[in-house]
């Protein structure tokens, strides 16, 4: 038995699916992040990295939110250590 997360980044929003090799899908999370443009380009379009690490962390802990895999936040990552009792 493997739990993988599979993470898929799109144009306005990242998803993340919890996936059991033995079980199937356990869980999955949508987050987004916005598109930066500029009133004097309409052609311009930009996204930012740490928008993006926003959502990834955030669509992280929803997918694992939703298996029902506890989540312990440290400053920057989550971690799947069991909650202390």
């Amino acid at each position: 038995m493997a739990i993988v997360a599979g993470v898929d980044f799109g144009t306005l929003s990242v998803r993340v699916t919890i996936v059991d090799t033995a079980r199937g899908r356990l869980g999955s999370g949508v987050a987004e992040y916005p598109l930066h443009r500029r009133k004097d380009d309409p052609d311009f379009a930009t996204q930012s990295h740490d928008d993006h690490m926003r959502a990834l962390g955030e669509a992280t802990h929803k997918a694992m939110a939703s298996a029902k895999i506890p989540v312990i936040w440290s400053r920057r990552w989550p971690s799947t250590r069991p909650a202390p009792a």
